[in-house]
């Protein structure tokens, strides 16, 4: 079976007609026809009832239809990475980040680029440390920032730099304070499954006591937006506060202070190029950290 046939019964699904789908395709309805009727000779099983007047999916159908779509779409996914290679001789960094680190990884992709003028970059957020692993290893992006060390044979995890959570507050809602305490604020935070939310739930656990939670949010920036409606406090991580989103808001010390590390994590299987390694490099200046490639 070609994939240009699942395409097809793809667009027939779609447009619910044969006739509207044998337009787009630029194709005779009689040929379409007879397309899918030979997929369903070959499968043995019928895939859609056609009727006078309308069409409709059957059961098995609706399962191949879900395969066929994850089948185009690797398939197309895959000639795009084939045409990468083909069109230049540097194929793109692939590197995943989190949320708080978007300002200074900026910073260093641009000083990586004035060295590498031709570099391309494909930049994505994960946040659960353990998919950033599976990533890794399977060799889907390069490079990958974590808020906690992945521990893991095959894959290097640097420790970047140390950096304490900080209150966001409306400005001088704490008067001349340098610290507070967050036991008693009323406090947006992220929603359990978060690395940050765990590092919270472990804080107060600590402290044994019970977190006056009013808000949970998935990003930052949501959180923050609500700081600035002063719906409550949100506890972000202090490089965060150099986002432009949490202009004239305060980031107060906690006390006790919480801290967490940022890890940068590569495989140690892949045969990266020195443009790789050249950004890794990049991240490693940027905070003073000793690395030997």
């Amino acid at each position: 079976m070609k994939v240009i046939q699942l395409e097809y019964f793809i667009e027939i699904v779609h447009q619910n007609s044969f006739t509207k789908a044998a337009q787009a395709l630029h194709i005779s309805q009689p040929s379409l026809t007879a397309t899918i009727k030979k997929m369903e000779n070959d499968l043995g099983y019928q895939l859609l009832k056609r009727t006078t007047k309308e069409i409709s999916i059957t059961e098995k159908g609706i399962q191949f239809y879900n395969e066929a779509i994850e089948l185009v779409k690797h398939y197309h996914q895959s000639i795009e990475k084939m045409y990468d290679l083909k069109m230049s001789q540097t194929p793109k960094i692939k590197m995943a980040i989190i949320e708080s680190t978007a300002r200074w990884v900026s910073t260093v992709i641009q000083t990586h680029q004035n060295s590498h003028p031709e570099q391309h970059y494909q930049i994505t957020e994960i946040l659960d440390p353990h998919q950033l692993a599976q990533k890794l290893i399977n060799f889907d992006i390069h490079l990958g920032l974590s808020n906690d060390q992945i521990r893991h044979d095959g894959i290097i995890s640097l420790p970047l730099y140390q950096e304490d959570y900080v209150v966001l507050a409306p400005q001088n809602a704490f008067g001349n304070q340098k610290s507070v305490s967050i036991k008693n604020l009323p406090l947006i935070v992220p929603n359990r499954g978060y690395q940050v939310r765990k590092h919270l739930d472990d804080y107060f656990t600590r402290l044994d006591e019970r977190p006056h939670i009013i808000m949970e949010v998935d990003r930052f920036e949501a959180a923050t937006n609500f700081v600035h409606q002063g719906m409550g406090f949100a506890v972000i991580p202090q490089m965060y506060y150099q986002s432009y989103s949490t202009f004239q808001l305060s980031a107060i010390k906690i006390r006790p202070n919480i801290k967490r590390t940022i890890y940068l994590n590569y495989s140690k299987k892949r045969e990266y190029n020195q443009h790789v390694f050249d950004l890794v490099d990049a991240c490693c200046q940027y905070w003073n950290v000793k690395w030997k490639g």
